[in-house]
């Protein structure tokens, strides 16, 4: 059974109001999103990229953007030692 996070209504509010989350959740559990995975991740990203170039101040960018891809090569990197480990 999938968690409530990842059936469409909770996920498009989560994606809403919170979208850096949103888009940290949908990449550090992305084997939990079995279906519409593209269409998530698309909504997200726009949404994500939206708060970050619309809404925060302007010198917040260099801060909050490496921050985020920091955390995406983190899971990727623990995806790959948890693959090699079996």
């Amino acid at each position: 059974m999938s968690p409530w996070y990842t059936r469409n209504m909770p996920f498009f509010f989560l994606t809403f109001f919170f979208p850096p989350l949103a888009l940290l959740l949908l990449v550090w559990r992305w084997d939990k999103f079995t279906t519409d995975r593209g269409i998530k991740l698309f909504f997200t990203v726009g949404m994500t990229v939206f708060i970050v170039f619309g809404l925060l101040p302007r010198g917040s960018l260099p801060i909050v953007l490496p921050i985020i891809f920091s955390l995406i090569a983190l899971k990727l990197l623990l995806n790959g030692i948890k693959r090699k480990t079996g």
